[in-house]
Parts: structure tokens; sequence; C-alpha cells
């Protein structure tokens, strides 16, 4: 097949041709690579309530040598984390050695992308979430509480 002539155009990030704009600026893969490396991923999802609550993952997280902070695509999509810590079908692949998921329910998409990891903590204050299905351990409670009891040990 014969190649198409193509051609280059530079441009601003602020200006284009007429009729275009920018819609969004996504940051480089440096979430997927922390991901991708984590040992352990705590990962937070619409059961965390509110975005001033991801405090309480990040400080969690921290607790891990080697562990990132990750999202389902409700954190994402609602601009609370960048997409490049979406785990999931259409976000991040990842095998941790450790996944700890708060406030998740366990759609197909988020299973997908976390399958793989060894041993799986889902705390969750639904005793019938999908997530309780693909966890070792299931902790139904708030997330808070657990955060809260891990602070005293």
């Amino acid at each position: 097949m014969p190649e198409k002539p193509g051609e280059v155009i530079e441009m601003n990030v602020g200006a284009g041709p007429p009729g275009v704009r920018l819609l969004k600026k996504e940051s480089g893969a440096a979430g997927d690579a922390a991901l991708a490396r984590a040992d352990v991923i705590v990962a937070a999802g619409r059961g965390i309530g509110k975005k001033e609550n991801l405090v309480l993952i990040q400080k969690l997280a921290a607790k891990f040598s080697g562990s990132a902070v990750g999202a389902s695509r409700p954190i994402c999509d609602a601009g609370w984390l960048p997409y490049n810590r979406q785990v999931g079908q259409t976000g991040a692949t990842v095998t941790p050695k450790l996944y700890i998921a708060c406030g998740i329910s366990g759609s197909t998409q988020h299973v997908a992308g976390m399958r793989g990891s060894e041993f799986v903590v889902a705390v969750n204050t639904d005793p019938d979430a999908a997530i309780f299905k693909h966890a070792d351990v299931g902790v139904i409670e708030d997330f808070k509480v657990l955060i809260s009891a891990l602070d005293e040990i």
C-alpha cells in the first residue's frame, strides 16, 4: 500500500486551527510507572465519599514501602486523581503483592485491571459488593474506621 503524504503541523497548546480547542491536557505516565512498580497498591473508589478522603488513602499507602495510590474510573472521571492512576480495563493492569481496595464496588472493568494481584483486601460498607468475590480478605466497614484502627497498631 503506498504511503500517503502527510504534513507535520507544530501547534501551541493554547492555540490551534479555527474551531479546534483543547479539552483536556493529561500528565505523563508517571502514575502508570508507579502502579506498575508497586508492591502494594491502595486504591480508592466512589465509596470513599469525597475528594478530601484521598488524604486517608495516601496515608494508608505511605505505611508500605514500594506502594502507590490507584483508583477506580469514577474517581478519575470526577477529577480526584489523574487517569494515569486508574486501574481497570481502560486503565492500568497491575500485579502487586497486596491490593487494598477502599470503597470500590468491584465492577468487571475494575477487576480486569487488578486480577493479577497476589493478595486482595477489600474494604466496603456494602456486604453485597462484587469486590468481595475477588478478595482474599473482606472488611465490611467504612474505610476510615479501618485506617483509624491501623493507626492505633
